[in-house]
């Protein structure tokens, strides 16, 4: 199968900042403006704090790959309750991002399908998410895999950017 998902190591953070920082500008890079953009991934995804995230044994941060390239990532943390629900024990699905050169493969699915697999076997009872509200693709994909919206949430950009995003369920 050309399709492999593999846990990232500490050794490979300086990959994965590349990564979270290209798939995140990919994704969200019109969604403020470029400064903003640009604060926000120096600050979010660099070797310091992603290799903080690493070593918590809450986060699992996975890769997917097709054909033996690095397609995306996703970042699970088991047990991050949130307001809006009392679900519990809860994950956050905090990140699913693919390069723009791999949508429309099927690896959204593969790299959810994983996950939920991962919180399953941690005993989370259920997933929730923030996605931008102007994401039309993302919400799209949510909703035809069952998640629901249960309130909204401004993610914050910058001091002086916030993007209106939907906070998403899906029950396990």
């Amino acid at each position: 199968m050309p399709i492999r998902i593999n846990p990232v190591s500490s050794s490979e953070v300086e990959s994965l900042a590349k990564l979270s920082k290209t798939t995140f500008i990919e994704s969200h890079g019109h969604s403020a403006e470029a400064s903003d953009i640009e604060n926000y991934v120096d600050f979010n995804f660099n070797i310091k704090e992603l290799s903080k995230a690493l070593k918590d044994s809450n986060i699992q941060f996975n890769k997917i790959y097709f054909n033996d390239h690095l397609a995306g990532y996703s970042k699970l943390i088991l047990n991050q309750p949130h307001p809006l629900t009392d679900i519990s024990p809860i994950a956050k699905f905090e990140r699913l991002y693919l390069l723009k050169d791999f949508y429309g493969l099927g690896l959204g699915e593969e790299l959810l399908k994983h996950n939920i697999e991962i919180a399953r076997a941690h005993q989370q009872k259920a997933f929730w998410l923030f996605v931008w509200t102007e994401n039309e693709k993302g919400l799209k994909f949510y909703r035809k895999n069952n998640f629901e919206s249960i309130g909204e949430h401004n993610f914050k950009i910058s001091e002086d950017h916030s993007n209106p995003n939907y906070v998403m369920l899906k029950k396990l």
